[in-house]
């Protein structure tokens, strides 16, 4: 691959020396490999795709798109799990980063899975993005590189002890004025028998007998569910965001409220289930058996319908 070596003294293999860009938390990357140029992303996406693989050190990055370097040759980029890969340890942390980065269910992850994963497989998910995406983290990168506000510099002057004390003085305030009691959050307890409210957030109840069963306000946020059988149960405020609810039975179920943005509904019998107001934003819903299902008010931006149409942005009610 070519790449700029303007800054790298002639005949080194040194990589350029910095000039002050590309170090700051905010900026922006674009990425090259065999000529396709996507982007730009935060440092915080350069070290994510490095970790799973979807770019490599010798991949190149560039700022302006004019000045290219490998991601190699600016070693702040490459996440401290990929520099200690040498070692057990390095390892198998390693392995847990890619586990924690990876955002595919576990059986997309498989070697053989369904066709439809396959199919999507088959295109470079970084790139390209809608313009929407990469203006919004434009905007995004240029309010957090913004100065602060004048009256900030006070809390970094010689005396800053005073507006710790301040700081504290206003949470006790807060405290005592409003009679806040902290609960310590113990997590998801799979192991739990359904309940409403329930924290099953990440756990595995796929093919679940969940007939009839009350979950009303239940987290199940990224729960898998694949092939449950929910007939009839009450799901009414459920945190269902990212859920695998794929092929599960849910006739007559009460989803009202639900929030199951990016949920996976692919095949789910919907049959006679209360949507009302519902929040189906980025939902896939190819397949799904909807005979009877009631949508009143319920959001479709953007989910994936049930012939595999993307619903525009604003859908309310029905995919249009």
């Amino acid at each position: 691959m070519n790449h700029d070596t303007r800054n790298a003294p002639p005949g080194s293999d040194e990589p350029p020396a910095e000039t002050g860009t590309g170090t700051g938390r905010h900026e922006l990357w674009y990425t090259r490999r065999d000529s396709q140029v996507c982007g730009p992303y935060p440092q915080r996406s350069i070290g994510r795709f490095l970790i799973l693989g979807r770019l490599r050190p010798d991949d190149e990055i560039s700022l302006d798109r004019e000045t290219w370097w490998r991601i190699d040759q600016r070693p702040h980029l490459i996440p401290e799990e990929l520099q200690n890969a040498h070692t057990p340890e390095g390892r198998e942390r390693l392995e847990q980063a890619r586990l924690r980065e990876d955002e595919r269910r576990r059986e997309r992850r498989h070697d053989a899975p369904p066709p439809e994963i396959r199919e999507r497989r088959k295109a470079d998910r970084r790139c390209p993005e809608s313009p929407e995406t990469v203006s919004h983290r434009q905007q995004w990168a240029e309010i957090l590189e913004r100065p602060a506000p004048p009256w900030t510099q006070w809390f970094r002057g010689p005396r800053p002890w005073i507006a710790s004390g301040l700081a504290v003085a206003a949470a006790l305030a807060l405290l005592i004025g409003f009679g806040i009691a902290f609960e310590r959050d113990t997590g998801p307890d799979c192991d739990a028998s359904p309940a409403p409210g329930i924290n099953w957030n990440y756990c595995d109840k796929a093919g679940a007998d969940l007939r009839d069963g009350d979950l009303t306000g239940a987290s199940l946020h990224s729960t898998r569910l694949a092939g449950a059988r929910l007939q009839g149960a009450r799901l009414a405020d459920a945190d269902l965001r990212f859920a695998d609810l794929s092929l599960a039975g849910l006739e007559g179920a009460d989803l009202a409220g639900a929030n199951l943005t990016g949920a996976d509904l692919l095949q789910t019998r919907l049959a006679d289930a209360s949507l009302e107001r519902a929040n189906l934003t980025h939902a896939n819903l190819t397949g799904a058996e909807m005979a009877g299902a009631r949508l009143d008010n319920a959001r479709l931006d953007r989910s994936i319908w049930t012939d595999g149409r993307t619903c525009a942005r604003g859908s309310i009610g029905t995919c249009n």
